[in-house]
């Protein structure tokens, strides 16, 4: 009598995203082992990650450390650039801008920030420098030459714009003070309703050094390596953040910040690098009291050592890009970012989580204007699009969790295997089988289809109606289903595809084994 035969499927995989941290043989099979170069998508399946192209043209070796996009009260956007040691405008094009300051700059580690129709500049050891079209094109100079500048502006190191002010810290000589300039104007340091709120009298074991600072639902959040200390005024934000009736709310003890770049504000919530993973910090402030939300439980050990091995943790950047709802850091001595994906947390409060491998992006910002993510790189401006890295192909590679297909005590013989993929362009398939918690895979490669797609809008049914193509729908939809071979009681499948020019999401993995000995 014929045996009977084992299948298992597997629609949306990977749809949970990462978890290299539990037992792979007890996780939910939706989880994956490695997600690499990859997104979660809107429709919940993995797909290829977006690549980056240059904006810029002509400027090779700029070395950019940072991009601003500067936008101004009657919506000009100006996009603003910097090196170590130089400044531009522009994105195509890259306009030098040379500063009138008396420092000598040799560092592009700048805290850029907006208010009104001005632009700053803040790093420590430097005067800040300000930016603006107000009455002269492209003024560009240290703020203590603005005509309305008083008092001392603080040599900082962190500088955020919020509640109409300017706020400030850290700077070589002070590591606890928040600085505040007068309601809207970042001129003004030593007048109006200027000021500083020293936080020393309110750490819990008497020591620590300010990280960061962010504003989130008329709060004043500060961070520190080991606390965050959140203010609010007392007058029901009427009108403004009135820092004459700034109170104390919460000092949450054992937990900061870790990485002035990695604070981002996702709209309903803060984010932050910790040393203990990455944070959000929209729960606290709601439910006092509680702990904040660890989103990278999943990936956490292997999240936390590749962030504690980066030896400068200014380096560190991160970026919220709303148009994909994900939320990137980078890690530039790994060359590797971790994606979050912020649409939904999952049962036990962590982030959707993949990564991408080879980023050497200096920056990353999100220009609200024109609704795209730009990366400061080595020869100017680039963007994410398209589904190359400038021009070269990289490699999308997932792995399951190693699973048993619900018979733990049964070896399979592992008969045939299928792969469901969209949006495929001919490109090289490989589908890899492992065994037995193994890394040596049985691996079958492949060629997918080259199916032509065309939208509304492109080709026949845009301007361009001389080229025509025909419609079907938008979806190339390839079905691999092949003879495969190995057995063994635990199993795990895999699949390599090399990106370069189109985009591939995988729908579904089917396998199907015959029973062999019992265990």
């Amino acid at each position: 009598m014929a045996k009977q035969l084992l299948t298992s499927s597997l629609v949306a995989p990977a749809f949970l995203g990462l978890n290299t941290q539990e037992s792979s043989v007890a996780n939910d099979p939706s989880f994956a082992l490695e997600a690499n170069n990859c997104v979660i998508d809107q429709y919940g399946r993995l797909g290829s990650r977006k690549g980056w192209f240059y904006r810029t043209i002509g400027s090779t070796g700029v070395n950019l450390k940072g991009i601003h996009p500067f936008i101004a009260v009657d919506g000009t956007n100006t996009v603003l650039s910097y090196s170590n040691t130089l400044f531009y405008k522009g994105t195509a094009t890259l306009t030098t801008l040379t500063p009138t300051t008396t420092d000598t700059i040799t560092v592009g580690n700048w805290d850029t920030v907006t208010l009104n129709d001005r632009s700053y500049f803040f790093q420590r050891g430097y005067k800040p420098l300000y930016y603006t079209n107000e009455t002269t094109p492209d003024e560009f100079k240290s703020i203590d030459q603005h005509a309305s500048y008083t008092g001392t502006a603080p040599a900082a190191n962190i500088c955020m714009s919020a509640y109409g002010r300017l706020w400030a810290a850290d700077t070589t000589t002070n590591k606890t003070t928040v600085y505040f300039s007068d309601l809207l104007d970042g001129a003004k340091w030593g007048t109006g309703s200027a000021g500083s709120l020293n936080i020393a009298g309110v750490l819990p074991k008497g020591s620590d050094v300010i990280t960061g600072l962010a504003a989130h639902n008329g709060y004043l959040i500060i961070f520190c390596k080991e606390n965050i200390i959140i203010f609010q005024d007392n007058d029901s934000f009427g009108g403004n953040f009135d820092v004459s009736t700034m109170q104390l709310v919460e000092v949450i003890d054992g937990v900061g910040c870790t990485a002035r770049d990695s604070i981002q504000n996702i709209g309903t919530d803060v984010l932050f690098l910790s040393s203990t993973g990455l944070r959000s910090l929209g729960r606290t402030i709601d439910q006092k009291s509680l702990p904040l939300d660890d989103l990278t439980k999943n990936v956490r050990d292997t999240f936390v050592n590749i962030a504690k091995r980066e030896s400068d943790q200014g380096a560190i950047k991160a970026c919220y890009f709303p148009d994909e709802a994900i939320y990137v850091i980078t890690f530039p001595e790994a060359a590797l970012s971790y994606i979050f994906d912020t649409r939904t947390k999952l049962e036990n409060a962590a982030l959707r989580v993949t990564t991408w491998s080879a980023q050497n992006h200096a920056a990353m910002v999100h220009d609200k204007t024109t609704d795209v993510m730009y990366f400061a790189q080595a020869d100017g401006i680039a963007e994410y699009g398209l589904y190359t890295d400038n021009g070269t192909h990289y490699v999308m590679r997932y792995f399951t969790n190693h699973f048993d297909m619900g018979s733990p005590n049964i070896s399979k013989i592992i008969k045939r295997a299928a792969v469901t993929a969209i949006g495929s362009s001919a490109q090289q398939f490989t589908l890899k089988i492992g065994y037995e918690y193994t890394t040596s895979y049985f691996s079958f490669p492949f060629n997918l289809s080259g199916q032509v797609i065309s939208e509304y809008g492109i080709d026949e049914y845009g301007a361009n109606a001389a080229v025509l193509a025909e419609y079907n729908s938008g979806i190339a939809l390839d079905r691999i289903d092949s003879s495969v071979a190995g057995a063994g009681s635990i199993v795990q499948l895999g699949i390599e595809t090399t990106i370069d020019g189109a985009q591939l999401s995988v729908q579904k993995l089917d396998i199907y084994a015959k029973q062999g000995k019992v265990l």
